[in-house]
């Protein structure tokens, strides 16, 4: 490794090129993102923060510095930036869930012309701790086509990239309440690579309902597609962020999504609960329903004039929640339709075994278990409750169910089987099940293909290919082009806390996506094309 050993600093600001907003100097030799900064929209990726070092390119270069995460934060280190919309960045990605289930990850991730981060390499990194908000030592390398990290004391990332772009800028990556200080460089100079300050990473989002009437914090639900065409968006709306009336609202669209409605309250709509009133389905007779989960009963008005009007809402009994679980609960995504016309209720509950007042960040102590009842007359009766998890001991008896899965997302295969992958609460990655029999029973819960939270529906397209989106890194959408064999390494479409939302199909291969925004305001959207090669942002045909 040749050239000096730079000690960078913002000074005042002229040596760099800036990606939403300024930075500045900070304490102890940090680089600080202003914090009346640092939750803005920006052009982009909602609340990334660029910095790049424009003296100097290099090809081979070695970096070191600390970082701090906090929950649902990231930092990381710009690499052979070109411009501010090509470049590498191998970065720490955090969400309080794998926090306090004490996981570490790191990733290298490729900056494009598109403004998506597609995700070269995710890895969990043992030895490296994630509960403590400490200062972590990382000492990056890249030589090559080759990426070393060392991370803590202990921890090891490594990452290669036969696409590696030539040499390039150095520069530093926040989001979130992440910091990063003591950023010190050296390498390979080539002073013949010039620095384009254009272009920037592209808008991919629009905010659907951008009305302020009815409160600030949208929470979006689901999307389905009406009977004479029209889209139709539920969502909740708060005053301001876990404060005030929470009002339940609907929003149409014409043209797939490109431009919707003024809201429209929802009759008979539950008030009071902070995650919403409930959702919408459109069950295999056609007809669209709002659905609550109450007790042991569905809630469920229908509507004749395509959503305009509902009629008030009528109990269905639903089985006894299975043994040991107090409460069940469902959505973001609740019920499949199937080929056959059956229809499958997922519902997931906290299990009595867990321990009383324990903190969520003692691991192990809380148990849930998640579960799938079967319809086969649109929602009029149901079968018992049957656990996702269809692991059994060794005298082949029921194992008793996984205790560690929540939230669920399922789509069914172009050969009729049934895919599930499961939220976790303390395994690294999402579990994951799958039945051949329309969910009468299920194979034994396997740790599955990514690390993932807080999914929307899993959406199969036209085509066959199957996208999940998840909490973890940021917002990142997965897809399967071989029915949920294989999946691709994922794509990082936006900033996450929340995600959740909805997504449907409006064109052959074209994706509406509406998921929440990471700081408490206004729902986002997003046009997503899926290709032979993977995903890209699109837009409706006119």
């Amino acid at each position: 490794m040749t050239g000096e050993n730079q000690l960078l600093g913002i000074g005042d600001g002229s040596l760099w090129a800036f990606i939403n907003g300024a930075w500045r100097d900070g304490p102890e030799d940090s680089l600080v993102v202003p914090k009346e900064i640092l939750r803005q929209h920006g052009p982009a990726i909602q609340g990334h923060h660029y910095a790049f070092w424009r003296p100097k390119a290099y090809a081979n270069v070695q970096a070191r510095f600390q970082f701090r995460l906090t929950p649902h934060s990231d930092a990381g280190l710009i690499l052979r930036a070109t411009d501010p919309s090509h470049f590498y960045l191998v970065h720490f990605p955090n969400c309080g869930q794998a926090s306090r289930a004490q996981h570490f990850w790191a990733a290298l991730s490729r900056m494009d012309h598109r403004g998506y981060l597609r995700i070269v390499k995710l890895d969990l990194v043992r030895r490296v701790p994630s509960t403590n908000e400490p200062w972590l030592d990382a000492d990056v390398h890249l030589t090559g086509q080759k990426l070393s990290v060392r991370i803590g004391d202990h921890g090891v990332f490594e990452a290669s990239d036969d696409s590696f772009l030539g040499p390039g800028r150095v520069g530093v990556y926040l989001f979130n309440q992440a910091e990063i200080r003591e950023m010190r460089i050296e390498g390979t100079e080539d002073p013949s690579i010039p620095w384009n300050d254009q272009p920037h990473p592209p808008r991919n989002w629009f905010h659907p309902c951008p009305d302020t009437e009815y409160g600030q914090w949208q929470q979006p639900g689901q999307l389905v597609r009406m009977p004479d065409g029209q889209l139709l968006l539920n969502y909740a709306v708060q005053e301001r962020p876990y404060r005030g009336t929470l009002t339940s609202l609907l929003a149409r669209s014409g043209d797939n999504g490109r431009t919707w409605s003024n809201p429209e309250p929802v009759a008979h709509a539950k008030t009071g609960d902070w995650e919403g009133w409930g959702g919408l389905h459109r069950f295999p007779d056609g007809r669209t329903r709002v659905i609550e989960l109450k007790g042991n009963s569905l809630n469920i008005a229908e509507s004749e004039d395509d959503g305009r009007r509902w009629q008030r809402p009528q109990s269905v009994p639903l089985p006894p929640a299975p043994k040991g679980i107090p409460q069940l609960y469902c959505w973001p995504q609740a019920f499949l339709n199937l080929s056959d016309g059956s229809l499958l209720l997922f519902a997931y509950g906290g299990h009595d075994s867990s321990l009383p007042d324990a903190s969520i960040f003692r691991w192990g102590a809380r148990h849930c278990q998640a579960f799938a009842a079967r319809s086969l007359d649109n929602g009029k009766t149901w079968s018992d409750w049957g656990p996702l998890d269809g692991s059994r001991d060794t005298q082949g008896k029921p194992a008793g169910g996984n205790l560690d899965m929540t939230e669920v997302c399922a789509a069914q295969t172009g050969d009729g089987r049934i895919l599930v992958l499961v939220r976790p609460i303390y395994s690294p990655w999402m579990w994951e099940t799958w039945s051949a029999d329309g969910g009468a029973t299920w194979t034994p819960a396997l740790r599955g293909p990514f690390p993932g939270y807080a999914t929307p529906n899993m959406l199969r397209t036209s085509s066959g290919v199957l996208l999940v989106a998840h909490r973890l890194p940021g917002c990142t959408l997965h897809g399967s082009w071989d029915e949920g064999r294989t999946w691709d390494q994922g794509t990082l479409i936006d900033s996450a806390i929340w995600v959740m939302g909805s997504m449907i199909e409006v064109e052959p291969d074209l994706v509406l996506y509406v998921y929440w925004d990471s700081f408490e305001s206004h729902m986002r959207a997003q046009f997503i094309r899926v290709c032979s090669g993977g995903l890209t942002p699109g837009s409706p045909s006119e």
